[in-house]
């Protein structure tokens, strides 16, 4: 039996099978969250703004009690507990409005770059692996 994986021909396509395997890595750990904590299943009667905060807050939670107890988090399927996370100087912020056509320009360019230093590397380890990407 012949078995077939459609792998990427150019930047594009590897950008977009790369963004389709981050929102799925993005919609199990939402999962994760709404089954911990359950206001997140149900609307809270709480200002939007303060609604806006609730999701990274318990995300926030969430990882401090991975780092302080682990035990508490033991995987349900495999029964594995996580060792304790050791990365450290992670942040973020939440965008304020809606984006303006520079904004859109700036990061459609930062889209771009990304996705050719992907696809550099793409080639890269694939010729690496003596396996050339055929066009």
């Amino acid at each position: 039996m012949t078995h077939f994986t459609s792998r990427p021909v150019n930047a594009q396509e590897l950008y977009n099978l790369r963004h389709a395997q981050l929102c799925n890595v993005v919609e199990c750990i939402i999962g994760v969250l709404k089954r911990r904590f359950r206001i997140l299943i149900l609307p809270p009667e709480y200002a939007m703004d303060v609604q806006a905060c609730i999701p990274a807050a318990l995300a926030c939670m969430h990882n401090i009690i991975h780092t302080w107890d682990p035990v508490e988090l033991e995987d349900i399927e495999t029964g594995a507990v996580p060792s304790p996370q050791t990365s450290g100087n992670l942040s973020g912020s939440i965008a304020d409005g809606v984006p303006t056509n520079a904004d859109r320009e700036w990061m459609s360019a930062k889209r771009d770059r990304i996705a050719q230093d992907m696809w550099a590397s793409y080639v890269a380890e694939r010729a690496r692996r003596g396996d050339p990407v055929a066009f």
